[in-house]
């Protein structure tokens, strides 16, 4: 390793190997860069700045404003800006390195490298075999015992598994992209998206073939409510729209009540998700629309998909659109006795 020459090393600092490198955290000196000699004193201050913060000035590199820094740690030389040393507390990369290998190998991985493109995650393979990026942090989390390091192939494997057993075959993320579902399609072809938790304990049914409620044809509402002081709208998916209006929302019975319009599903599993995506879209693009529960209070028993009278004209198209994809089979509303 070529060093530039520098002002002889105190005496209490000459016994390094013996008495500060330990053979277990110690590193080959092979890894320390070589670095560019800069002719120049090294001020006393700095060298008991950089004593007091573990490490030895072995001298000027690089340019005016780098010292190549020797970890009392590990051993091993680094450079740093002079001001890092002087005003803040120097970190040893090598050290660093060796704690990230430490904390892969007490979770069965090993550190393959770091992430050239992102300076906090690294790539490990991991005891299955698989290989897998993740933060420096939840490595160190899970080795402290925090959570286990998963990994994300074998996950999805035991989730294919489970849905064999059911007569479902995994194909994938949800198509509506929420994070908990998987695309499914059952032995029957049709394709839905269910939660995870419910497949592994088959507590999903298929909106194709099943004689569940969500297999039933469903609809989409738009209620109009007139409360004390202000009308607001209802958004939602229900099986009995007029019963839930009339019955289900708590509205007391001297409140004026409308019906403005129902769009209706061969299943209440696509009403749901098509319900689910209207609200997103009104809550993400026109989230000056959504009145929150502290303006209606107990008038109605929900604390969401409460919506101002302006929002009318949007959530119409919306509806329009949802049309347009499923063609209406009942153009009756369907009555609180269906």
């Amino acid at each position: 390793m070529m060093l530039p020459p520098v002002t002889p090393m105190p005496a209490e600092h000459t016994t390094t190997n013996a008495a500060l490198f330990p053979d277990h955290v110690r590193l080959s000196r092979s890894a320390t860069p070589t670095y560019a000699p800069f002719v120049g004193t090294v001020p006393a201050k700095w060298r008991k700045a950089a004593r007091k913060k573990g490490f030895t000035i072995v001298g000027r590199v690089k340019d005016r404003l780098h010292v190549a820094l020797l970890c009392h740690e590990c051993g091993c030389t680094h450079a740093k800006r002079v001001n890092v040393v002087l005003g803040h507390s120097p970190e040893c990369p090598h050290c660093i390195k060796h704690q990230r290998i430490e904390h892969a190998r007490t979770v069965g991985a090993v550190l393959l490298g770091r992430d050239p493109k992102h300076r906090h995650y690294g790539f490990y393979q991991l005891s299955c075999g698989h290989q897998v990026r993740r933060q420096f942090h939840r490595v160190k989390r899970a080795a402290d015992g925090g959570h286990a390091l998963g990994c994300e192939t074998c996950r999805e494997e035991r989730y294919r598994a489970q849905a064999q057993k059911y007569g479902w075959t995994l194909l994938g993320p949800a198509s509506n992209g929420k994070s908990g579902y998987r695309s499914y399609r059952h032995t029957c072809g049709q394709t839905q998206n269910i939660m995870v938790g419910n497949m592994l304990w088959n507590d999903c049914a298929c909106s194709g073939c099943s004689l569940g409620r969500t297999a039933q044809p469903s609809h989409i509402y738009l209620f109009r409510i007139d409360l004390p002081g202000q009308t607001v709208l209802k958004l939602g998916y229900s099986a009995r729209p007029a019963k839930r209006l009339r019955h289900q929302l708590g509205i007391d019975k001297s409140i004026t009540t409308e019906v403005l319009r129902v769009v209706n599903f061969p299943t209440g599993h696509e009403a749901r998700a098509e319900e689910e995506r209207a609200h997103r879209t009104l809550a993400t693009q026109f989230p000056d629309k959504v009145v929150a529960k502290s303006e209606y209070g107990d008038a109605i028993n929900i604390t969401r998909e409460i919506y101002r009278p302006e929002a009318a004209s949007i959530i119409h198209r919306l509806l329009d659109e949802i049309e347009t994809r499923f063609p209406d089979t009942n153009s009756q509303v369907p009555d609180i006795a269906a």
